[in-house]
């Protein structure tokens, strides 16, 4: 038997979420802009690293992007970043597919790259100011500005607000880690998905949903950011936001485009 629709009209959660994500985000940059906690790109933390002892950037880093995954989740890519309160303006919001490739590595190249600029720098150039001071200032403020160029052409380039955030973002590569131990998660109800694939359609990174919720499984993809798009959009209600503990799984993505895209 199929599952019952649901056709109550529903409140407009990703939209809250969109504002309640500008708020957050604005204030957090705000922070970030105006007082003196340093450079907070990942070349920061790689300073403040090699700098030694306990210091804003690293401390940001070791709660929000090491530990906070493994009991939020990527909580902070849907609900607070400063990149993606701006991407989630853009005209895209549903991208239907997900590159392959070389694509998928980009960010790790991204991430590695970033390190090894700063190591040469730390120990063959002798420069050791990337993290504090009007340096470390100049350094972050260049690289929020790029950050938002680059996501911003991306999301053009690719019709895909959130692509900068699944191929190039150098931050995700942190928080995939902890997420797929997190206690947050969305979990399903099998007998209610009748695998419509509206979750699929409709989500911003591209997860296969139903995958998850069919075998009776949490949604383990460390691409999901907790936007709860999904459990909105469900026409059976299907889906719901859950607290447990297990280590994730295979990551279930969608990578078929629909067969009106032609892909460039």
């Amino acid at each position: 038997m199929a599952a019952a629709k649901n056709t109550e009209k529903r409140f407009d959660l990703p939209g809250l979420r969109r504002v309640v994500m500008l708020i957050v985000g604005s204030i957090l940059l705000g922070i970030a802009l105006f007082s003196d906690h340093g450079n907070m790109q990942i070349e920061g933390l790689f300073f403040g690293f090699l700098l030694g002892g306990v210091n804003w950037i690293v401390l940001h880093y070791l709660l929000a992007k090491i530990a906070g995954p493994f009991a939020f989740g990527r909580v902070w890519c849907g609900w607070a970043c400063w990149f993606g309160m701006i991407f989630d303006l853009l005209p895209y919001p549903y991208s239907r597919f997900r590159r392959k490739g070389v694509w998928n590595r980009l960010r790790y190249a991204h991430f590695f790259m970033s390190l090894a600029v700063v190591i040469g720098l730390w120990f063959a150039a002798g420069y050791q100011d990337g993290a504090h001071g009007a340096s470390g200032y100049v350094w972050f403020l260049v690289g929020l500005i790029a950050y938002y160029v680059m996501g911003i052409a991306l999301a053009f380039k690719l019709k895909d607000n959130r692509a900068f955030c699944k191929y190039l973002c150098p931050l995700a590569v942190l928080l995939k880690t902890g997420s797929r131990f997190s206690i947050l998660k969305i979990k399903g109800t099998a007998a209610k998905c009748d695998s419509c694939n509206v979750c699929v359609e409709r989500c911003p990174m591209n997860i296969r949903i139903p995958d998850y919720i069919l075998k009776g499984e949490r949604v383990g993809s460390t691409e999901c950011t907790l936007c709860v798009t999904c459990v909105n959009i469900c026409p059976t209600n299907a889906l719901s936001l859950s607290v447990g503990f297990d280590g994730g799984g295979k990551e279930h993505t969608d990578f078929v485009p629909p067969r009106f895209f032609k892909e460039d």
